[in-house]
């Protein structure tokens, strides 16, 4: 279910028919109008996905638990290796909802610790292919050389294309996807796999890694012949 009113819709009518709990869903902003719903009659809703900090509050989702860390954590740990790396500002661009708002603020709010700055953050919705470009227009007139995504992989083609038309790929430049990715689905559905490879060839993802001695932040490259570990940090 990606859209909220759909899952409300279902939510309501899986009270009427008696359910008793409620898997999903992995995103953030349909899992917030959701669990609203759910908890209209105490239905438990359970989630292994959504991350927002916002849905860490009891009062507004007395019913919602989760089986993931939230965000908060996940960026207080990318602003700190990204400081133990030597980068002083990064750009950003995020999906505008209840997630990429979020994680956003969550970084913004993390930064100042570390004297990093982000020398811009630009919101898109999802989908939204002018919107991506604008956004990525945004961080390039911005010279940050560490840009972070915030992108589901339905928007990466249009997302790389765009960092392409920008020169914003290849030497000189690193990305960092704050959500894992597959790039080999988003290369076979891609209009042109070959150049969308060869655009995301590089990429960093990081994510929390409960196995690495702590909170840890994992940052692997995609596309290579042998995916290679680049920084692996505990706090």
């Amino acid at each position: 279910m990606a859209q909220p009113s759909v899952a409300v819709k279902h939510v309501v009518a899986w009270q009427e028919e008696g359910r008793h709990a409620i898997v999903g869903s992995y995103r953030s902003a349909v899992t917030g109008p959701l669990a609203l719903a759910a908890s209209i009659e105490s239905t438990p809703v359970i989630v292994w996905s959504a991350s927002a900090t916002s849905l860490s509050d009891r009062d507004t989702y007395p019913t919602l638990s989760r089986l993931n860390l939230n965000d908060l954590a996940l960026a207080k740990s990318i602003v700190q290796v990204i400081s133990m790396g030597g980068w002083k500002e990064f750009g950003l661009v995020y999906l505008d909802d209840a997630w990429g708002r979020g994680m956003a603020q969550n970084l913004l709010s993390s930064v100042s610790d570390f004297g990093i700055e982000i020398l811009q953050a630009a919101p898109f919705a999802l989908g939204d292919e002018a919107g991506i470009e604008d956004a990525v227009r945004q961080v390039a007139q911005s010279r940050a050389r560490v840009l972070l995504s915030l992108a589901f992989d339905s928007d990466l083609e249009a997302l790389t294309a765009s960092a392409d038309r920008h020169g914003l790929l290849g030497q000189g430049y690193t990305w960092i996807s704050l959500i894992e990715i597959s790039p080999d689905d988003v290369i076979a559905a891609s209009a042109d796999p070959q150049k969308t490879r060869e655009r995301l060839t590089g990429w960093l993802v990081a994510a929390v890694d409960l196995t690495a001695g702590g909170l840890g932040t994992r940052f692997q490259s995609q596309l290579e012949s042998e995916p290679l570990q680049h920084l692996n940090h505990s706090i």
